[in-house]
């Protein structure tokens, strides 16, 4: 057996099993629903839940700051998932946070690291959080946090007192101001449930409903809210009607999938989210071969119920290519759900399987080539093996099906950021967002083009478009570092630190921001700000040096100078090294 030093995160429902006593399928529905949305957040600070204790989970992190920063997170993201149910569907969550020794048993995890945090747990308020001394230590002055003295507390089977901090109970923004509807007929569709015997295949469930998503987004004339909006909800006993003014949007889908052996069964409806009135409903039955043509199917009775001019012609699928094998297809799904769950070695493992299955597999090619660009998003410098290996990947999928504009947005993006390819990559993501004005990521994508360019404008119409699209976007920080880029250029150094700040509450790790946020500091002359920016990226990147930097942004992203220029100077002066 292994040992190492780590942090463990330790949560539990508080009062999953009253819920439960009341409405069990309601509960089990808000309780993987609560900790599937957590699984992102704990993704982007680096961390993996270990296994599920019944109603909670364990999750490990390499480091102190990134656990308890995560906590603080999730609990703010429960706050807000908890202020639209009634008080008596709320699922709280207690979590507990410790750093020790930990024995490595298989894919399982013992030792004093996970006991103490585990007692920890029961010590946090409802919705707050739980740290010993030890932890508090690690964090002081990283994190923007204020813990409660609660003493020296005896835990149980633990030998000595450990000396407690907590945190309290996180509390819900207050709700966004309701969106003005857009001037076409608009829609979300929120997740359709998982009806099936094996609770795993949320998966396929999640899948079928992307895929609808994506079949509206090719109706130029409808208005279609991106999946990590329409997501937000999922697990959750939700009013259509606030769905409508939290996502500005007309009407909402809903629905379930029930995969049985070779068969399957969708079904939608959908309601008017002014009203709260059904207008439509629908039964879906065929094999499992069928799934694509059931999809089609859904996407174009709702585009014709909201938009009965549009012509049947916008609905079809198009030129989309099918991949050959159900098998690659259901790996394509599940890559996809890993992706969204921030598990991005298993996605990409799971994408090239999906490739093997279904030689010439574009889509599969194309998303795993955008892979490849994440890492810079994370802060890494990637390699030159790992970018060859991407803009290969795009110019094999375009050469394929060039022609399915998802395929084009991802090979585009991929070969404009690995390639420098900026005109190419504007032409390509540029021809998709006309043909798909409701692609989101499509729109941010662009967006990170232009800024390379230097068009500051563009970009930040682009960013703001694809944030309508999708404005409870959990993972927006994609968005928020291109407008925090953009403003760069313009020099509104209030507007960088803005969007650093946002974009680093959803991806602390992220050391691009940082030193975006270093710089704005520094130009606002917000010196102790500048330092901690400095401390946090030499926590996380300490091999870090400018002339890298420098090189990738000038010679390999061939980069407008105005994007890196005053960021190496500011990293200068913040005394990084050369």
């Amino acid at each position: 057996m292994k040992r190492r030093l780590a942090a463990i995160l330790a949560a539990d429902a508080v009062s999953f099993s009253a819920f439960a006593g009341r409405d069990e399928e309601a509960a089990i529905r808000a309780l993987k629903g609560h900790i599937g949305a957590m699984e992102p957040v704990i993704g982007l600070h680096s961390g993996r839940i270990v296994k599920g204790t019944g109603d909670g989970f364990l999750a490990e992190f390499g480091s102190v700051v990134d656990a308890v920063s995560c906590a603080d997170t999730a609990q703010k993201l429960m706050a807000e998932r908890n202020a639209a149910q009634a008080e008596e569907s709320r699922l709280l969550f207690r979590i507990g946070v410790h750093v020790g020794d930990i024995v490595i048993d298989g894919d399982d995890v013992l030792g004093d690291g996970v006991n103490v945090a585990a007692r920890l747990e029961a010590l946090a308020p409802p919705g707050g959080v739980a740290i010993s001394a030890r932890v508090r230590e690690d964090v002081e002055g990283k994190l923007d946090l204020a813990f409660a003295d609660a003493g020296l507390r005896e835990l149980k089977n633990i030998a000595r007192p450990v000396h407690v901090f907590t945190l309290g109970a996180a509390i819900a923004l207050a709700p966004a101001p309701a969106l003005a509807l857009p001037d076409k007929p608009s829609v979300a569709v929120l997740p359709f449930a998982n009806m099936s015997a094996a609770a795993e295949d949320d998966y396929f469930a999640d899948g079928v409903t992307e895929e609808i998503i994506a079949a509206l987004a090719h109706v130029p004339s409808v208005f279609v809210i991106a999946r990590n909006s329409s997501f937000t909800y999922k697990g959750l006993n939700v009013d259509v009607r606030e769905v409508g003014r939290a996502l500005g949007v007309r009407y909402v889908l809903e629905g379930s999938v029930r995969r049985g052996g070779a068969r399957l069964r969708v079904t939608g409806q959908l309601v008017d989210a002014e009203t709260g009135k059904h207008i439509w409903a629908e039964k879906f039955d065929g094999g499992l071969e069928e799934v694509f043509d059931l999809q089609d199917r859904i996407a174009g009775e709702v585009a014709a119920a909201i938009a009965p001019e549009i012509r049947s012609a916008e609905i079809a699928r198009g030129l989309r290519k099918r991949p050959e094998s159900l098998d690659a297809y259901d790996l394509y799904l599940r890559a996809q759900d890993a992706l969204h769950r921030s598990r991005l070695n298993e996605a990409w493992d799971l994408l090239a399987k999906a490739e093997a299955a279904a030689p010439g597999y574009a889509k599969a090619m194309a998303l795993r080539a955008w892979l490849t660009t994440i890492g810079h998003m994370f802060g890494a410098l990637t390699t030159e093996e790992a970018r060859e290996a991407g803009r290969r990947l795009a110019r094999q999928a375009l050469d394929l099906d060039g022609s399915d504009p998802e395929v084009a947005a991802y090979a585009g993006y991929s070969l404009g950021f690995l390639d420098a390819a900026h005109e190419q990559a504007l032409r390509l993501l540029e021809e998709t967002t006309e043909r798909c004005p409701s692609f989101a990521w499509a729109w941010i994508s662009s967006s990170f083009i232009s800024v390379y360019t230097g068009d500051a404008e563009a970009a930040i119409r682009k960013a703001e478009t694809g944030l309508r699209l999708s404005p409870r976007d959990p993972l927006a920080f994609r968005a928020y570092i291109a407008l925090c880029l953009a403003n760069v250029i313009t020099g509104d150094y209030e507007k960088v630190l803005d969007y650093a700040s946002r974009g680093l509450s959803m991806n602390p790790r992220a050391t691009l921001m940082l030193r975006y946020r270093l710089l704005a500091c520094q130009k606002l002359e917000m010196t102790e700000e500048a330092q901690k920016a400095r401390r946090r990226h030499d926590e996380i990147y300490p091999t870090f040096r400018i002339s890298e930097y420098e090189a990738i942004a000038r010679d390999t992203l061939k980069s407008d100078p105005r994007l890196w220029s005053a960021v190496v100077e500011a990293l200068r002066e913040a005394g990084f090294p050369e």
